[in-house]
């Protein structure tokens, strides 16, 4: 039975699929000296879970096998299946449409198109059938502008039979009575010489109202170019992107320009992209950086009026839909670069896990990925699980959110999962010599015909569940159902409910139709449930389907359980390590909850955590997963023992290296000890089962860290470590000295040791004689002794000379004629200055004298050989630091 419907929120999927529709459009190819190379179109496949299914078109069948991990497979396309010739515009093409379906029961895939040749590449993420749409706005550009001219393309799939679909511009059909496409499959290009942009592409709402068909657009060739003109050859591509339906518009969007680097790898300042802006409704107001900057009507578009450069915030009041181009690369700036559109995905659309594939066709050589996400969960984004390797910046023009152009070469695959605590939008592009691709990394989107799983308990959406959880399965639809056939999983019976009640939802100014099943108590056994609905639709729908069947997987897990293991010191102060060992059943486990029960938690899978008092304590473990059902909790009971307290004297180090005693002083509050561990500090550790003093000599004397170490009767332990100091005291009273009669000298006494007491002897002649460095002026040659003593009971003595000089006597004349009197120059107490350094010059500056000491005084000879008469000039060096004595001396006879 149906129950009331609790919340109406506007619902989305994600761009992983089971069921896909691409195309090979219709393209110009580059001309290279008269050889034009025919483009290739290939699939290519990837996701988060191994997989499998088919890819077909026309007459072409291939299966794939996705295995598990970082994978892609392409699937080269048939050219002569699925592409789509310019002569065969404007008319329907039977099983032209590429179709890529999963195996029934297999995960999702994701699944990106490409078309590549020679100077050509265009890419676009592919949407899954569940998100395509019955209303578009198409996204092109200018077409004839290049020497092989394009035109644009709007390129329509059928994914339901019977489907009539109108094309207006303007206000004008361009089909007139529209084009039916009569089954699954069948394909219709529309080709044009104007710019597209701005069409609506709907479904005929009298025939066909609830059905939903794919829709390409671009053009077959464009060049990109700036106002400020190009240097070089003007290269061009075709334009290649799947809209996106009003439903997945949004009212906010993140432009980050496209990055680039040089021939040579270095980075360049881009020209920047163009960006248009398109209105489904009347009255939208568009603003750029908080800017109004225009004011569109349905189907309208506003264009930068030349190539951005810096990020952007676009809003507005009504739905749009945003498109960013590249340029041509001889517009580019000095880059690799190449015409590209992309369409970008809306803030409200984003998504929080995506696996996207960076692709090198046609000869891409630098590819990246540009992350737009509220700068709050920045810090969590995420690639292949590991921190990216670059920096998120804050848009200017509103700091709530970060942006980032992540080069994605810098890693060895091409493969990457995106991941962040928060929603994201991401665009992955790449360039080469004239060559490029963009499409959107992934994405969330509006859905209009869907089933999901809502939790009874929160009333939020829910992609698995755990067994016996309640349930309630909402499915949406595009028109009143008659009958709804329900049936929860493969094995179980079908409920036909008649005449159930709708719940009329509008979104986007289109109304949805919303059932609810209960499915009360869950599942009991885990597994993959393949979900079944077949509506059956009243006939004043307007929608000529009789019935449609609506397919959903849904996940079912057993709970997750609890479980840990930790190490086994239960002691105060240790620190315990606790390792999860939690069973996830299948559903990988997101969050870890501890309760140590001393009022600590941790959100830790692995945490460490130390108890500070003894006691009995309840230790719980809650795990979860991306199921909100309650899991299996684990407890486990840690009686924590107090741990011993360490403690220790120690004597003073005495003289000579004397052994030092250590008592130990330790105390325990539980349990008596039964082990002391001593290290020395010095190589030399010592083991007790009783407490007694220990004895310890060292050979030398210098700091060392004493460390005690007590183990007490339930294995608890606690480590004391103190610093001694067993420095043997030293004395070194300094070298013997000299001082003029009437000086003085301060003593430069060395010694080290504990509180050093000095006595210095004799005291005559000293400032102090308790001091280190006393101050010495003795009258006569004098030794003094210094003695000291110290807390460990040394005493050292040593001693030192001070020798007092008389200040010499320099006579000015002395007269060597050999009479015996005053023949020699006597310098009186020079005698006395041992190291003295006597120098005489004649008036030439010649040195006629000289003598190291002056126990031989000068008798006015040189080399033996009479000096004349005459003045001389002398220096005389005292060598104890005093100053120089200089004159003259005259030689008479």
């Amino acid at each position: 039975m149906l129950s009331s419907l609790k919340e109406v929120n506007g619902q989305s999927t994600s761009n992983e699929g089971s069921d896909f529709w691409a195309v090979f459009p219709t393209h110009v190819p580059a001309n290279f000296n008269g050889v034009r190379p025919l483009a290739r179109y290939s699939i290519f496949i990837t996701g988060r879970q191994a997989s499998s299914g088919t890819v077909t078109v026309g007459a072409f069948s291939q299966r794939f096998n996705l295995t598990a991990g970082n994978t892609v497979i392409e699937v080269p396309i048939n050219r002569n299946d699925a592409y789509i010739d310019e002569a065969e515009s404007g008319r329907v093409l039977t099983n032209r449409a590429i179709r890529v379906q999963v195996d029934p029961g297999r995960p999702k895939v994701v699944v990106y198109g490409h078309i590549f040749a020679g100077a050509r590449s265009a890419a676009s993420l592919i949407l899954p059938k569940e998100a395509l749409g019955q209303n578009y706005f198409s996204m092109n550009y200018e077409s004839g502008n290049t020497p092989d001219p394009g035109r644009n393309h709007i390129t329509l799939i059928a994914s339901e039979p019977n489907t009539k679909i109108f094309i207006r511009l303007n206000g004008n059909d361009l089909i007139p009575g529209g084009v039916t496409l009569a089954n699954p499959g069948d394909v219709y290009e529309y080709l044009s010489n104007v710019d597209l942009t701005g069409a609506n592409v709907f479904v005929d709402p009298q025939t066909s109202g609830c059905k939903q068909f794919a829709m390409f657009s671009g053009t077959t060739n464009s060049a990109i170019t700036t106002p400020s003109g190009c240097f070089g050859t003007i290269s061009s591509d075709p334009l290649y992107q799947q809209n996106y339906p009003v439903d997945s518009w949004g009212k906010t969007y993140g432009f980050v320009p496209f990055s680039s680097r040089s021939p040579n790898g270095s980075t360049v300042r881009s020209r920047g992209n163009y960006v248009r802006i398109l209105a489904k409704e009347n009255g939208t107001r568009v603003t750029y950086n908080g800017v109004q900057i225009a004011n569109l009507n349905a189907g309208q578009y506003y264009q930068t009026p030349a190539p951005v450069t810096e990020p952007a915030y676009i809003s507005a009041n009504n739905p749009i839909a945003v498109a960013q181009y590249s340029l041509t690369q001889a517009c580019a700036g000095g880059g690799f670069s190449d015409p590209d559109m992309v369409i970008l995905n809306p803030v409200e659309y984003n998504i929080k896990n995506i696996t996207v594939y960076s692709s090198s066709r046609e000869d891409i050589s630098q590819n990246y990925v540009n992350i737009l996400i509220r700068t709050a969960a920045a810090a969590s984004f995420r690639i292949n699980g590991r921190v990216p390797g670059g920096t998120f910046t804050a848009l200017r023009s509103n700091p709530d959110y970060s942006y980032m152009q992540l080069n994605l070469n810098q890693y060895s695959t091409q493969i990457f999962n995106l991941s962040a605590s928060d929603g994201f939008n991401a665009i992955a592009y790449g360039f080469g010599d004239v060559e490029s691709y963009a499409y959107s990394a992934g994405t969330n989107l509006a859905s209009s015909q869907f089933v999901r799983a809502i939790n009874k308990i929160t009333l939020q959406e829910i992609t698995n569940a755990c067994t016996r959880q309640d349930l309630d399965f909402r499915l949406t639809l595009t028109a009143p159902a008659s009958t709804l056939v329900w049936q929860l999983d493969a094995s179980d019976a079908p409920v036909t409910q008649n005449n159930p009640t709708a719940f009329p939802v509008v979104r986007n100014g289109i109304t949805f139709f919303e059932y609810v099943f209960p499915k009360n108590s869950g599942y009991t056994q885990p597994g993959q449930k393949s979900i079944k609905v077949i509506a059956k639709y009243a006939t004043l729908s307007g929608c000529n389907l009789d019935e449609q069947e609506i397919n959903y997987l849904f996940d079912v897990f057993d709970p997750p359980e609890a479980l840990f293991s930790n190490t086994n010191n239960y002691c105060t102060n240790s620190e315990i390590i606790f390792t999860d060992k939690s069973k996830d059943n299948g559903n990988p486990i997101s969050s870890w909850e501890w309760n140590f029960g001393d009022g600590n938690s941790s959100s830790e899978q692995n945490p460490k955590h130390t108890f500070s008092n003894p006691g009995t304590y309840q230790v719980m473990l809650r795990v979860r997963n991306s199921t909100t059902c309650d899991a299996k909790e684990y407890m486990q009971t840690l009686v924590i023992r107090s741990s011993p307290v360490a403690a220790f004297s120690n004597t003073s180090p005495g003289c000579n290296n004397a052994a030092i005693i250590f008592t130990d002083q330790s105390s325990t509050m539980q349990g008596r000890i039964i082990k002391w561990e001593w290290d020395f500090g010095d190589g030399t550790k010592s083991k007790n089962t009783v407490s007694a003093p220990v004895t310890h000599q060292y050979t030398s004397g210098r700091q060392v860290l004493v460390s005690l170490k007590v183990t007490n009767e339930f294995g608890c332990e606690n480590v004391l470590t103190r610093t001694i100091d067993v420095t043997t005291p030293f004395l070194n009273a300094g070298v013997d000295t000299f001082i003029l009669r009437g000086g003085s000298v301060r003593f430069k006494t060395q010694s080290a040791g504990t509180n050093l007491r000095y006595k210095w002897t004799p005291a005559a002649g000293l400032d102090r004689d308790d001091i280190k460095n006393p101050t010495a002026s003795p009258s006569s040659d004098t030794r003094y002794s210094v003695t000291i003593s110290s807390d460990e009971g040394c005493v050292l003595v040593d001693d030192i000379f001070v020798k007092v000089l008389e200040l010499p006597f320099i006579p000015n004349t002395f007269t060597p004629n050999g009479d015996g009197i005053n023949d020699f120059w006597k310098i009186d107490y020079l005698d006395s200055y041992p190291a003295v350094n006597v120098n005489v010059y004649n008036r030439f500056g010649r040195k006629v004298f000289e003598s190291i000491g002056y126990l031989k005084p000068w008798d006015g000879r040189l080399n033996g050989d009479m000096l004349p008469v005459g003045t001389y000039y002398y220096v005389i060096d005292p060598k104890i630091g005093i100053p120089l004595f200089k004159g003259w001396v005259t030689v008479i006879r």
